[in-house]
């Protein structure tokens, strides 16, 4: 079912010289992907992943976190079952209440395990699927298009910031890429031709997509869709199993397909049933009252539909119970999620967040690439160069070789558009292989078509594009397009996993070693990640953090510097979520008030008694609390006001300012640096 490429790419034999390329192309990717990753600490997720995935091979459990990342925890931590690193205990509330990041965490820094070796192992085995993708890429390019087109397509997935950033990373990001694509390709094949390859590897990557990642299983009303295009096109079906025929009819065509889909549909529901070990009940321990399920810190409605669908398949155990408490915490913690956007806060994110998203880190060599490619695609179609199978190009609709590439990048964006998870580029991730293949594969097209002027054009834009991710090494997730600043005024557009993922406390670590030797200056650093800044001996004062698992002692700001994750720069993730408001304001000076009052009472006892009298010690804790909340989000606040513009950055997510006694003095007890009165919008 390939396309004929042009003439001036016809060879009488395969030449080797695209093979030999490709994989050249794929070694540089990994040595780069997996040379920025082992440059970083884990990401938000990675000790999660890793911990509950070999707590599922060694325990059996699968209460922490089902549904979301299957098939990454599993593969990850196979290497785990070979070097058997310790466990984290069981005999503790993180493991029993089903805490993830809590255990995680205990996981890597507090059970004798080295995270470097932990981290090394699980990342080599996510570059193996980032490869695998990029592979996949190549292969279906040059399917579509001609070897040159795969070169083409691998070219632009081989230097992508985004693919390079996420290939080593323990996330549910590549696995979701590599087996979405692989899922497209193989059905799109399948309903042109069947084999009993391509029925194998189809079932298989179908299989792989449900424990992927929920988000992926959009490709189920695409496929609908898909079997109706080629209906509507009425080609023939050519059936390989057992004696070869054309099965022109449409109606023969509707029930091979209504009995592909239930093959589809067992095989998955299997291989599901196969990962949670074909047991219904999650719990290691089912006779053990004190093993609970994770549970959403904020809990949202979730649609009635949902509600009836997740408890018709616990009542008859059609789906393993873990699985059914994943879907049903995720769905619980999805509706009212902060989210900040080009300076802008909201509860439940924005309609267009993703397409921001899309404008605001993708090269805009990529976009002119793309542009270039579909110009090609469409002058190559008028010569009637490009043929589908043994039809002229005339008998298909237009561009019909990509109709499935077309339909799920749209089907994919708009699903993550109607989500409330504005959090990250990355859950928009999959659909820029597809855009490779799509733009980059067609640029095969153009070439042969053109002169020396668009030639020339061409090349340029790939070493535009390629150049920005060498000089971007190793920070790869902070890339951000030119258009709105680059990578240094990315903190100004987006946040969280599209730029903060709380990885380069190593970076912060060097950083220290050359501007502050010997410690001489005091260090503030507010951190959003998972990491222990204790792993690599930081000595500093913890400002609010996020997760904060520390217990917190009063202490005065003093001058010095002061490293604030991007995240947590911008308000997001804090008691103080958005901008300095009135309330935060006067809650802020009746705490400062209040603690004056009780600092200058801890030096005479009598005075203290009254406090005490007045108010109980848990009262003062409290209040000390929110006051060390409330400082802090009026110092980013005046920071955002009046040095919009660090001193410093690590990986472009740490944000650095030396501050002096004269500016926290402004920044603490001058007039507000912002009044917002107006309520934050809620999506």
């Amino acid at each position: 079912m390939s396309d004929a490429a042009p003439p001036a790419t016809q060879a009488s034999r395969p030449s080797r010289w695209p093979t030999i390329v490709a994989i050249a192309l794929l070694a540089l990717y990994a040595a780069m992907s997996f040379g920025a990753a082992m440059q970083k600490g884990p990401s938000f997720d990675e000790a999660e992943q890793l911990a509950v995935g070999y707590d599922i091979w060694t325990h059996h459990d699968f209460r922490m976190e089902g549904a979301n990342g299957d098939l990454i925890k599993r593969w990850a931590t196979l290497p785990y079952l070979v070097t058997h690193p310790n466990p984290a205990t069981t005999d503790n509330n993180y493991w029993r209440g089903a805490k993830a990041y809590r255990y995680g965490f205990e996981f890597f820094f507090q059970s004798g395990n080295s995270p470097d070796w932990l981290l090394l192992q699980a990342r080599a085995m996510a570059v193996l699927l980032g490869v695998a993708t990029g592979a996949l890429v190549f292969w279906c390019a040059r399917e579509l298009f001609s070897p040159l087109g795969g070169l083409f397509a691998l070219g632009l997935f081989t230097f992508s910031p985004h693919m390079l950033a996420f290939g080593a990373i323990v996330s549910t990001d590549m696995s979701a890429c590599l087996t979405l694509l692989g899922s497209t390709w193989c059905i799109w094949r399948l309903l042109h031709r069947v084999t009993w390859p391509g029925l194998g590897a189809s079932v298989v990557f179908l299989g792989l997509l449900g424990l992927a990642k929920p988000t992926v299983l959009v490709i189920f009303p695409v496929t609908a869709i898909l079997i109706l295009v080629k209906l509507a096109v009425g080609k023939p079906l050519d059936w390989r199993l057992g004696r070869p025929r054309l099965i022109t009819s449409r109606k023969t065509q509707v029930g091979v397909f209504a009995g592909l889909v239930l093959i589809h549909a067992l095989v998955s529901w299997t291989m599901l049933w196969a990962h949670y070990d074909f047991r219904y009940v999650a719990s290691a321990e089912p006779n053990n009252p004190a093993l609970t399920f994770r549970t959403a810190p904020v809990v949202d409605p979730i649609d009635p539909t949902a509600t009836s669908l997740m408890n018709w398949a616990g009542r008859v155990h059609f789906l393993p119970e873990g699985f059914i408490e994943g879907i049903r915490a995720l769905l619980a913690s999805n509706d009212r999620r902060q989210a900040f956007m080009n300076g802008q806060w909201r509860i439940g994110g924005w309609t267009m967040f993703f397409p921001y998203t899309i404008f605001a880190k993708t090269s805009p060599a990529l976009f002119l690439l793309i542009i270039l490619g579909f110009a090609g695609w469409a002058l190559a179609r008028k010569k009637h160069w490009v043929r589908n199978g043994h039809h002229p190009v005339a008998a298909v609709p237009p561009f019909y070789e990509g109709i499935p590439y077309f339909t799920v990048t749209i089907a994919y964006l708009a699903s993550a558009m109607l989500q409330d998870v504005d959090i990250g580029h990355r859950h928009i991730l999959p659909i820029y292989p597809l855009m490779y293949i799509l733009g980059g594969g067609a640029m095969a097209l153009l070439w042969p078509l053109t002169k020396t002027l668009t030639r020339i054009m061409t090349v340029a834009l790939l070493l535009w594009f390629a150049g920005e991710s060498v000089v971007l090494f190793p920070d790869y997730l902070a890339y951000f397009s030119p258009l709105v600043g680059g990578p240094a005024q990315g903190y100004q557009h987006l946040i969280d996993s599209s730029l903060d993922w709380g990885m380069d406390l190593p970076g912060l670590r060097q950083w220290l070693d050359k501007n502050n030797p010997g410690n001489t200056t005091p260090v503030y650093l507010a951190y959003f990640g998972t990491d222990s800044p204790e792993q690599y001996a930081l000595k500093y004062q913890a400002l609010p953090c996020y997760p904060d698992w520390r217990m917190h002692i009063p202490f005065g700001y003093g001058a010095g510097y002061y490293a604030i994750s991007a995240t947590l720069y911008e308000s997001v993730y804090t008691v103080t979520f958005g901008p300095w408001n009135n309330q935060y304001e006067q809650k802020y000076q009746l705490c400062l008030k209040e603690m004056e009052a009780y600092e200058t009472a801890g030096k005479n006892p009598a005075l203290l008694a009254q406090l005490l009298a007045l108010h109980p010690q848990k009262y003062w804790d409290e209040e000390f609390g929110w006051f060390f909340q409330l400082r802090f989000a009026r110092l980013t606040a005046w920071l955002r006001h009046h040095k919009p513009e660090p001193g410093a950055n690590v990986g472009h997510s740490i944000l650095i300012w030396r501050l002096s006694l004269d500016d926290l003095k402004s920044a603490l007890l001058g007039p507000p640096p912002e009044i917002n009165d107006d309520p934050l919008v809620q999506e």
